[in-house]
């Protein structure tokens, strides 16, 4: 039974339970890519101009509209984080995944797409979670944390959470096994680590490796804890290697860190051994 339905809450602490720390690193996780997405609108960042082209859209109109949609942006995950409902968490899901797919549309790469999912598997799972309302004013009612897990909503926790993260793992590692990607390359020279030729190959499959890992073996003692730290000091490369204000970029990869904690949270929990308890007598 949920306890409390703060906004804020600290979701390491045994006295919140389960429920209570999914509603939590869900809304956190679309306030941090939306938040983090948004800014880049908001400074007219140049490397957006390549997806405006895809639209025939010329670079002095695609100025005009970044501050249009990083404000947008911002604003959306602002309110989710507060007054979450499945209206923006619809448009959440859909504005992340067509906000990936413009990434090989302009001819960057399906592992540009893949990469992304952290900031479209968490709205995902929270609109799945919630599912569509019985009726239309419950579109833009605001949502409380989870009194229960179903069998059904924890299939859907961990399905979600373990696809997402393999695609974003075996997309990042795609990014340097079969695109050199030049940002993954400075960002690792920049400590120290020269990421040319063999060494970007390896770094690449040990990635794809780790995806393949948290699809097939998740519960791998210490793996979820792993994967989390080592995505957030990767991503945190961005702010150390780049400028002050490349830590949105950071933040913007939120749900990259939130789904592997989420996964870790749901195999903790009671949910999970209901779950496989209930598989299990439904084979016999």
């Amino acid at each position: 039974m949920s306890t409390s339905n703060s906004l804020l809450i600290n979701p390491f602490s045994p006295k919140h339970t389960f429920e209570e720390k999914l509603f939590f690193w869900l809304r956190f996780g679309v306030l941090g890519c939306f938040v983090g997405h948004g800014f880049w609108g908001v400074v007219t960042k140049k490397g957006w101009l390549p997806f405006f082209k895809v639209f025939f859209i010329n670079e002095s109109m695609a100025y005009s509209f970044m501050p249009l949609i990083g404000a947008m942006d911002m604003l959306i995950g602002i309110i989710v984080f507060i007054y979450p409902n499945r209206g923006l968490l619809l448009w959440a899901a859909f504005w992340t995944v067509f906000t990936a797919m413009l990434r090989p549309s302009a001819s960057m790469g399906m592992s540009e797409f893949f990469e992304r999912a952290g900031n479209f598997g968490v709205p995902i799972l929270f609109f799945l979670l919630y599912g569509f309302p019985a009726v239309g004013a419950q579109w833009f009612s605001r949502l409380k944390p989870l009194t229960s897990v179903s069998f059904q909503q924890a299939y859907t926790i961990e399905w979600v959470s373990r696809l997402s993260l393999f695609s974003l793992l075996a997309g990042h590692g795609g990014l340097a096994v079969f695109m050199n990607h030049p940002i993954l390359i400075k960002n690792m020279t920049g400590i120290g680590l020269p990421m040319t030729g063999t060494n970007l190959q390896i770094f690449g499959v040990v990635e794809i490796v780790l995806g393949f890992l948290v699809l097939l073996k998740p519960r791998i003692p210490g793996l979820l804890i792993v994967i989390c730290l080592y995505k957030l000091g990767f991503e945190l490369l961005f702010p150390i290697v780049g400028t002050g204000k490349d830590i949105f970029e950071t933040i913007e990869r939120m749900g990259d860190y939130v789904l592997p904690l989420i996964l870790f949270e749901y195999y903790r929990s009671k949910y999970y051994s209901k779950a496989r308890h209930q598989t299990v007598v439904s084979k016999t």
